[in-house]
């Protein structure tokens, strides 16, 4: 139903813009003139500059936002690029020409118009309704005072009247929205007719001289990025436990002792029981009436055991087990106390006479005896053993951790001296990349992501750290960083290795595959061309070599690749069948296109409900972002080439 939403997020995420002013959480333009004048001026707006401080203190807002918002998986290397920083820049220029724009035109909000923003905010509601609750709870949990909140909302609010009444005064022609309709609920029944690379894998024949030229005329592709080789120390269970003394026999003999019941299996028996109940406010007559009963029930019982069943059927008034043979199940001592007596009370399977417990007499029926037992310390050894080993690494774990900090915080030049002090094992590791770990092929045998612990170095925080300034320019080793609350590490860089391609002999056979790759995919792509010129030519349908059918549209990619699905459904079906073909990673595929119709109702009110609003407010959104265009021309923004170094990171 919704993989067009899933494929074509840019779309759908338009629905999202209102105005194209950054949010800025209590770090607004208003701000910007309280930095140092004499700072390196990025941009110009009239009397107003954005400087070198100023950009590089929101973006590290910024990141830091956007770190606490996806925790552990956040990558620092994905977002902090030029194209990012580039955007970042734009905003906070738009956010500085819309506040003077603002200002010119004496947009405001009253005190009116932020009661009802905060009041209408669905964070600050409970079951609905506005909660003065929740927006404190939002305010202490923030560190804000009320007064900086309001003033951030009616900031926002003034922004909001210079661009949301243009965006808002947007609509889209009813004809454009019908044939975007159309266009994106068409389906059409098709039949895929694969040629695939493998098929021709078999006959290519790759020549050195084939090699030598795809090699000279592609070898950056092969560009080994810039790494690091690193030393760490990881403080975890298995480091603890290497850390704990040998344990005493005496030690083994007195903690299983001390911990007997773990190792003892309680006797179990499998209980019936009949229950006779004493009416309320029963006289004595009555009572002693019952009690014969139930006595006549039980000596019924023991005479012959295998009729309790019945008897229980027909005497218990224990609803919900009479037509269960009267069963308990697998009682232990204390599973039902006020029992225990009684069914405990026999040596051997068997019936007991009636037992008062309240208002009822129990016969009970002992079935089966599972006895208890206690296994001995030498069936459970090896157990005990490690139950202490744990036991003491987890007390070691804690004093080693209080070391480890305490010695990295003492000196960071090094990570032997903190090794041999609290007795770690300092590892090594190569190729660590900025954003991915290379392969032993790359770095050799002692790659990050061939040894066990891989998982550290592919943590996105964990390469933030060992690239950072501290770390691999000033050569010193890392705080603590906390993988979890039982795993700590510590990383220090030996070398960083620059970017470079490696000579071909060292990556022959990769060349090689990729050679024979593209040679058999250039054999499957002519003769898909070939097969499907004689269709188009043909004009018949045909079966040979074709898939069953499957129903497409825009909206229903059925996880085809985009161009093949945008060839499908861009080919002319004046004439059925249709054949078009396309390019894919695997090779060529040939559809043939045998039905269309113009979609059903729930793809119509998919579009209407879900598409036709993003698609409003993403032109909504376009516009205001040339309105913003223009206000920045009419209030002579400049940007300085000081301003490209940043983005650049230079």
């Amino acid at each position: 139903m919704f993989e067009f939403i899933r494929t074509h997020q840019r779309i759908v995420l338009a629905a999202l813009i209102i105005l194209v002013v950054p949010s800025f959480v209590f770090f607004g333009v208003a701000d910007y003139q309280s930095f140092v004048s004499n700072d390196v001026k990025l941009v110009a707006i009239k009397e107003a500059n954005i400087t070198q401080e100023q950009f590089n203190q929101s973006w590290r807002n910024r990141l830091d936002e956007m770190r606490m918002q996806s925790g552990a998986n956040f990558d620092v290397a994905k977002v902090d690029t030029p194209a990012n920083r580039r955007a970042w820049l734009n905003q906070l220029i738009n956010a500085q020409v819309l506040q003077q724009e603002m200002i010119d035109g004496h947009f405001n909000a009253t005190d009116n118009m932020v009661r009802n923003a905060i009041g209408s905010n669905p964070q600050f509601h409970e079951n609905g309704v506005y909660s003065p609750q929740k927006y404190t709870e939002f305010l202490v949990r923030n560190g804000i005072r009320d007064i900086d909140y309001e003033a951030y909302v009616r900031q926002n609010l003034a922004y909001a009247q210079v661009l949301e009444p243009i965006a808002q005064s947007v609509s889209m022609p009813e004809k454009t929205l019908e044939l975007l309709q159309s266009a994106m609920v068409q389906e059409r029944a098709v039949r895929l007719k694969e040629f695939e690379i493998s098929t021709y894998l078999p006959d290519v024949t790759v020549s050195d001289e084939d090699i030598k030229q795809w090699y000279d005329k592609n070898s950056k592709t092969l560009e080994i990025p810039r790494y690091v080789d690193a030393q760490y120390i990881i403080l975890n269970q298995d480091a603890a436990l290497k850390s704990v003394p040998e344990v005493s026999e005496a030690d083994i003999e007195s903690y299983y002792q001390s911990n007997i019941g773990k190792y003892t299996k309680q006797e179990r028996r499998v209980v019936n029981h009949i229950q006779i109940k004493v009416p309320e406010g029963a006289d004595a007559a009555t009572q002693e009436e019952i009690l014969k009963k139930a006595q006549d029930v039980a000596a019924q019982a023991k005479a012959e055991p295998a009729k309790f069943s019945a008897l229980a059927k027909q005497y218990s008034d224990d609803a919900g087990t009479k037509n269960l043979d009267g069963s308990l199940g697998l009682l232990a001592r204390g599973d039902i106390p006020v029992l225990d007596e009684a069914i405990f009370s026999l040596t051997a399977p068997g019936v007991t006479d009636p037992v008062k417990v309240g208002n009822s007499y129990h016969i009970i029926q002992v079935a089966s005896i599972d006895a208890g037992s206690v296994q001995p310390l030498s069936a459970v050894k090896s157990q005990v053993l490690e139950e202490i080993r744990l036991q003491l690494a987890s007390e070691k774990f804690a004093d080693l951790a209080t070391g480890l900090v305490q010695q990295v915080n003492d000196d960071r030049s090094s990570l032997q001296g903190v090794a041999d002090n609290l007795q770690l094992e300092l590892k090594t590791v190569n190729g660590v990349a900025r954003d991915l770990l290379l392969t032993a092929e790359q770095v050799g045998e002692n790659a990050a992501s061939a040894s066990p612990d891989a998982k550290y170095f592919e943590a996105p925080r964990v390469r933030e750290v060992l690239f950072s300034d501290e770390v691999l320019k000033q050569k010193l080793n890392s705080g603590v960083i906390e993988i979890s609350p039982s795993e700590l590490l510590v990383v220090r860089a030996v070398q960083e290795v620059p970017a470079a391609i490696p000579p071909l002999d060292a990556v022959r056979a990769e060349v090689e595959k990729m050679v024979r790759d593209e040679k058999a995919f250039e054999q499957a792509k002519l003769a898909g061309e070939q097969a499907l010129k004689m269709l188009q030519e043909n004009g018949e349908p045909s079966s040979v070599g074709f898939g069953a059918e499957t129903t497409i549209s825009r909206l229903m990619g059925n996880q085809l690749p985009e161009t093949m699905l945008n060839t499908i459904m861009n080919a002319p079906t004046d004439k059925l069948p249709s054949f078009v073909g396309t390019t894919t990673p695997n090779g060529f595929v040939i559809a043939q296109i045998e039905k269309v119709s113009e979609g059903n109702s729930e793809m119509k009110t998919l579009f209407t409900q879900f598409l036709q609003p993003g698609l409003e407010t993403g032109v909504a959104a376009e516009i205001a972002q040339g309105v913003t265009s223009i206000l920045r021309a009419d209030h002579e923004v400049q940007i300085f080439p000081e301003a490209e170094k940043v983005i650049l990171g230079e």
